[in-house]
């Protein structure tokens, strides 16, 4: 079901999605697929949710396609898992925005890596709980006003279970080369929906007073 907070609906060539308000997770990650896919690339969202992205990826000229067992009925996603869809013809990329850290991940990269020509690119946006900090927890008791539990014991109660960075990369691995991009990202003010103070814990990060939790990977399947 899509939130209340829904907005829309917009379309692509006529077709209608509905447009959440929140795209945060993939904000500024399509224009990082635009600059490097060849436009018309057909591209799969794995984990594709709402189908925000597949939509904008769309409007930027790209064949793209999502995968989600919860997304909502449309033309351009599929409601299965990437593990159990069947039928789809192989994808020049695959995008996984915050998708891989509760997935059972040796299934997940296997078949993303079949569903990829060979040299396909994996463009991955997800996060490491396990970066979390007492300087993350202080700057989130400044700037959280949800009465959620931010103390590192909170934080590691709530995220326990869910894979670590390198649980995800070794996973990859398998599959994939070496990344051709791996940086680190901001996460905190975006699991806010506070976009004005991605800035400022960016600027921190960079000045080492922030733990980056958020990451931003781009590997290629062998050729």
């Amino acid at each position: 079901m899509l939130s209340e907070t829904a907005k829309g609906p917009w379309g692509v060539m006529g077709i209608p999605f509905w447009r959440m308000a929140d795209s945060r997770w993939w904000k500024d990650f399509d224009l990082v697929v635009a600059a490097l896919q060849p436009a018309g690339s057909r591209v799969l969202d794995v984990g594709c949710g709402d189908g925000g992205l597949v939509g904008r990826l769309a409007e930027l000229g790209f064949d793209a396609l999502g995968v989600d067992p919860a997304a909502p009925a449309h033309p351009r996603l599929i409601r299965e898992s990437v593990e159990q869809v069947t039928g789809l013809s192989t994808f020049d990329a695959a995008v996984a925005v915050m998708a891989l850290h509760h997935a059972e991940l040796d299934a997940v990269t296997s078949a993303v890596a079949g569903l990829l020509r060979p040299r396909g690119r994996l463009f991955v946006y997800d996060f490491d709980w396990g970066a979390y900090d007492d300087r993350a927890a202080a700057w989130l008791a400044l700037r959280d006003s949800s009465g959620a539990d931010n103390s590192l014991a909170g934080w590691r109660r709530e995220h326990d279970g869910l894979h670590r960075e390198m649980t995800m990369k070794d996973a990859l691995s398998a599959e994939f080369t070496v990344p051709l991009v791996d940086v680190r990202r901001p996460y905190l003010a975006r699991m806010l929906g506070r976009p004005d103070l991605e800035a400022a814990e960016h600027a921190l990060i960079d000045a080492q007073v922030l733990p980056a939790l958020g990451f931003w990977l781009i590997a290629d399947k062998p050729g």
